[in-house]
């Protein structure tokens, strides 16, 4: 039962060699699954093709009595972009996917709200449809005419996104009502209007990440501009982090890249090609997993953070003295840093403080000037996910 709601993401053939060691730094597969292994967990349904799938935590005011918290709601798009499915969880016996008619397919992309609501968009029409976790029905809400989107998304709240070859639509779903939002549509598309655009993610608080054929475009929840940087490595796919951060995939490049939701990047990496090409990447918020996936293959992934120190000094005086870092971490950590007094005892310059992955510089003043001017260290233990913790012990240089 752990393990049910990765069946419906993780469909890979287990994988030939090791990965690169760059990966092993940032992620670690956790199960590596086939469509057969699939098919024995949903027998009334024998999916194949799946080319997208969104999902996310129900919420706490939705969730249903026998419905494990841990297990998400799910919806995807299967057989060459010709069926829309939902899951739905069964205490006893077997879960089920069940599809959802559309008049219309091919299908093109799929997205939810932990409230059940479901997003879809086909070349002539936006849909929504509500699934009902106390009556355990499906229902279809609105179907509204729209000209070829290409990507349909939510941030699993409230926020959601059509995104057209030079432009976007970004409404406010609460109650059943999708209401536009005027004046941050405006504001993004008025930066839209001399690019191709190729995909769209929002984060929970509702920044924006807009993929474009030559440029990645990041915007505040006003939609103002934040940072603009060049799509170099050809990046197609996005899904947001629990706090807010952004993973960009590639299938030209087979390369993962993480950003800050305001667009400083993190980390760029290769990852383990399927034997076709990468159809998309979806994040399980709450637990910080990644799942790469084709129309044939996938994996699924724990997170893994890491540390980078950039810079470590002292500036010493008569009376004191004081030390300058920098340092860099991957995923949301606990951090602790140290050094070692004259007489060979720990202190504690920070002490198990809570840190949102980035760059970081902290200075510390009025110490003791006969500290131990050797090394400072640095301790970072992830916060979900892997949970894994990283130790450096770094050089104390005299500043200039």
């Amino acid at each position: 039962m752990k393990y049910i709601f990765l069946i419906i993401v993780a469909i890979i053939l287990p994988s030939k060699g090791l990965l690169a060691d760059s990966f092993d730094t940032h992620f670690n597969l956790v199960l590596p699954l086939t469509y057969n292994q699939l098919h024995l967990q949903f027998p009334d349904n024998k999916l194949t093709d799946i080319s997208t799938l969104d999902i996310s935590m129900i919420s706490k005011r939705k969730s249903p009595m026998f419905w494990p918290q841990r297990i998400p709601f799910a919806a995807g798009i299967s057989t060459k972009q010709n069926n829309l499915f939902y899951y739905k969880f069964e205490p006893l016996g077997f879960s089920q996917l069940i599809d959802i008619p559309i008049a219309d397919p091919p299908i093109y992309d799929v997205s939810i709200t932990e409230d059940g609501a479901i997003f879809s968009i086909t070349s002539n029409n936006f849909y929504i449809h509500h699934y009902d976790f106390k009556s355990e029905t499906i229902s279809e809400q609105s179907k509204t005419s729209v000209q070829s989107p290409i990507k349909c998304v939510s941030n699993h709240l409230f926020k959601v996104g059509l995104l057209f070859s030079n432009s976007i639509e970004l409404y406010r779903y609460r109650n059943d009502k999708l209401s536009l939002l005027k004046s941050i549509t405006s504001k993004v598309n008025s930066a839209l209007s001399d690019y191709i655009c190729l995909n769209m993610a929002i984060n929970s608080k509702g920044y924006i990440l807009v993929i474009c054929e030559t440029d990645l475009l990041f915007f505040s929840p006003h939609g103002i501009l934040l940072t603009s940087t060049p799509n170099t490595n050809s990046y197609q796919f996005a899904d947001f982090t629990s706090y807010g951060d952004f993973i960009l995939g590639s299938s030209k490049n087979t390369t993962l890249a993480k950003y800050t939701f305001t667009g400083t990047l993190l980390f760029t990496t290769s990852y383990l090609n399927p034997s076709n090409l990468l159809s998309d990447i979806i994040i399980y918020q709450p637990y910080g997993n990644l799942c790469l996936f084709s129309t044939d293959f996938g994996a699924y992934y724990t997170m893994k953070t890491s540390l980078t120190v950039d810079h470590t000094s002292y500036t010493p005086s008569d009376t004191n003295l004081s030390i300058d870092s920098k340092f860099k971490i991957t995923f949301p950590s606990i951090v602790s840093i140290s050094i070692i007094d004259a007489e060979n005892n720990i202190v504690f310059l920070e002490k198990e403080k809570k840190f949102i992955a980035g760059n970081h510089e902290f200075s510390w003043v009025n110490l003791d000037p006969n500290i131990q001017k050797k090394s400072i260290n640095f301790t970072a233990k992830g916060l979900y996910s892997n949970s894994n913790t990283i130790k450096i012990t770094v050089p104390l240089t005299q500043s200039l």
